[in-house]
C-alpha cells in the first residue's frame, strides 16, 4: 500500500467499492470508436494514455476528479487574470451552514442549497450594485468530528470603479449571517493580483491536492475534515465499515450535483468550456506510441499499465 493516496490506487479502491458505476470502465475500456490506445507526452513531461473511456464523474472517480480539477483551475486562473488585468477586482468567499455530527449529507446539502438560494437572490445587487459581474461557485465536501461539512467557495468578479472592497466584504459576510444564522459568518477576502493562481487552485483543491498531493495526515483531520480521497484511503488502511458507509453516502448524495456553477455573464466573457470535451484532442508531436486493442488488453491483464507510462516518461 502506498504511503500517500496516489490517484491510480484510489481509483482501484473506488472500483472495488462501486463495481456497478461507470467509473469502473474509466481509464480501462477503449473509448467508443477508438481502435487502440495512444501513449502521449503531457506538457509537464509525464506520459499518459489517450483513446480510453473517461467517465467524467468529478465526485466519485479519483482519476477524473484530478484531471477535471486541474483543467478547471486553469480556466478560472485565465478568466480571473484577464479580469484583473483589465482593471477589475475580485472577492473570494467561503460559505458554511450549521450542521451536527449525526446529520446525513443530503440533509446538510439541502440546507446549504436553500440558504444559498435565499442569500444570492439579492445579496450581489444589494451590496455591489452595477459593479457585480458574476460568480464562480465551487462545492466542496469534507467529513470531520462534526459530521458532514459541505460548503461553497464563491469567487466574485467585480468591475472597475469600486474603490473600497473591505466594507463590501463585511456587508456580504453580514448578509450571510442574517440568512444562515447569527453564528455562521462567511469568510470574504479580497483577491490580490499576485494571488490569482492560488485562488484558482483553492477553488478546486479537493480535486487537485486532495487526491494527488496530500497525504492522509491524522493530525490534520480533526480541524480540517477528510476529503473523499482521504476517506477512501483510510478505508483501505483500516477496512472500517464506517468509512465504507461514508463513501457510499457521499457517492449517492452527490450524484448529478455540479462541482462548479458559473454565472451566465462570465460564460459569455470567458472560456469555461467543459474540460471533458477536449480529452480526445492530441497533437501528432505528442504521440509516443500506439497500441492496438489486443496489446492494450495484454498490458492491462498483466497489471503493467502504470509501469509502461513510467517507462515512457523517462524517455526524452
Amino acid at each position: 500500500m502506498p504511503d500517500a493516496p496516489c490517484v491510480s490506487y484510489l481509483h482501484r479502491l473506488a472500483r472495488a467499492l462501486m463495481p456497478r458505476e461507470r467509473l469502473v470502465l474509466c481509464g480501462v475500456a477503449l473509448r467508443f470508436g477508438a481502435s487502440g490506445v495512444v501513449i502521449r507526452r503531457l506538457p509537464d513531461g509525464r506520459a499518459a494514455y489517450s483513446g480510453l473511456y473517461r467517465c467524467g464523474d468529478f465526485w466519485r472517480c479519483p482519476s477524473c476528479r484530478v484531471t477535471l480539477g486541474i483543467c478547471r483551475a486553469r480556466q478560472i486562473e485565465t478568466a480571473l487574470r484577464q479580469h484583473v488585468d483589465a482593471g477589475g477586482s475580485a472577492l473570494l468567499a467561503t460559505y458554511t451552514v450549521p450542521h451536527t455530527r449525526d446529520e446525513s449529507l443530503p440533509a446538510v446539502l439541502a440546507r446549504l442549497t436553500d440558504t444559498w438560494r435565499r442569500y444570492a437572490r439579492n445579496a450581489w445587487h444589494d451590496v455591489l450594485g452595477e459593479h457585480y459581474v458574476g460568480t464562480v461557485r465551487a462545492l466542496e465536501v469534507t467529513h470531520g468530528a462534526s459530521g458532514w461539512h459541505p460548503h461553497y467557495h464563491a469567487l466574485l468578479f467585480i468591475s472597475s470603479g469600486l474603490p473600497y472592497l473591505t466594507p463590501v466584504a463585511v456587508a456580504l459576510a453580514e448578509r450571510w449571517s442574517q440568512v444562515a444564522g447569527a453564528d455562521w459568518r462567511a469568510d470574504v477576502r479580497r483577491v490580490a493580483h499576485d494571488g490569482v493562481a492560488a485562488v484558482a487552485c483553492y477553488l478546486t483543491t479537493d480535486g487537485v491536492a486532495g487526491a494527488a498531493f496530500e497525504t492522509a495526515n491524522p493530525a490534520s483531520k480533526i480541524p480540517a475534515g477528510r476529503s473523499y480521497p482521504e476517506i477512501l484511503y483510510d478505508y483501505a488502511r483500516y477496512r472500517s465499515s464506517a468509512d465504507a458507509a461514508l463513501v457510499y453516502e457521499y457517492a449517492s448524495a452527490l450524484h448529478g450535483v455540479h462541482h462548479l456553477t458559473i454565472s451566465p455573464r462570465l460564460r459569455e466573457r470567458y472560456d469555461f468550456t467543459d474540460p471533458a470535451s477536449g480529452w480526445s484532442e492530441i497533437a501528432d508531436e505528442d504521440v509516443l506510441a500506439l497500441l492496438n486493442s489486443d496489446e492494450w488488453l495484454s498490458i492491462l491483464n498483466a497489471g503493467e499499465d502504470r509501469n509502461l507510462l513510467d517507462d515512457f516518461a523517462r524517455l526524452r
